[in-house]
């Protein structure tokens, strides 16, 4: 039985709450609210991951129903962070800073696929501001695309069966079964 997984979006944080600064391949958890009664066994977990950037300070909330985040979130995380510290320019042709939107589009994606038994995604910054997930496991591949100026979009490809699709990644029942094909 797959556990919800709850992402929130990033949030600028008021200056009289700093974060903790990290560096690119340091990740932070911290559970900012604490429940003080036997609930906390059966109601879900609230982690607020807190990260600095030259832009300023990001909270991303995450809600889980079991004691340990997905072994996904971690690596999706630290990876988003450092790309989202990217400068303009970072691939010396005119690329452009990562935007928090685009971010948080992704998280809402992720939100929506992932369970507890998702893999963590490479994920790969575009030139236009945009960023890509990518999945390649048992001869499949699993990229989904989001463009700085277009719908996220998702392509699949099974190298053993030759069969490839393509497709808005509003598509979240297809998308979560070609994951959990990968898995």
């Amino acid at each position: 039985m797959a556990t919800a997984i709850v992402l929130g979006t990033l949030l600028t944080l008021p200056a009289s709450r700093p974060a903790n600064a990290l560096s690119d391949n340091q990740f932070d958890c911290r559970q900012e609210t604490t429940v003080a009664s036997s609930s906390v066994f059966t109601k879900p977990k609230e982690l607020v991951y807190l990260v600095s950037t030259e832009g300023g300070s990001y909270r991303i909330r995450l809600t889980i129903a079991s004691n340990q985040p997905p072994t996904w979130i971690n690596p999706t995380f630290t990876a988003l962070i450092g790309i989202h510290r990217l400068p303009d320019n970072w691939d010396s042709y005119g690329s452009k800073k990562v935007n928090r939107e685009i971010i948080s589009r992704s998280l809402f994606v992720l939100e929506r696929i992932m369970d507890e038994a998702s893999p963590a995604p490479s994920i790969v910054p575009l030139g236009d501001g945009g960023i890509q997930f990518e999945w390649h496991r048992k001869q499949q591949d699993l990229e989904i695309t989001f463009t700085a100026d277009d719908t996220p979009q998702y392509f699949y490809q099974n190298r053993a069966t030759g069969m490839e699709q393509l497709g808005s990644a509003r598509d979240v029942m297809n998308l979560t079964q070609l994951l959990r094909n990968i898995a």
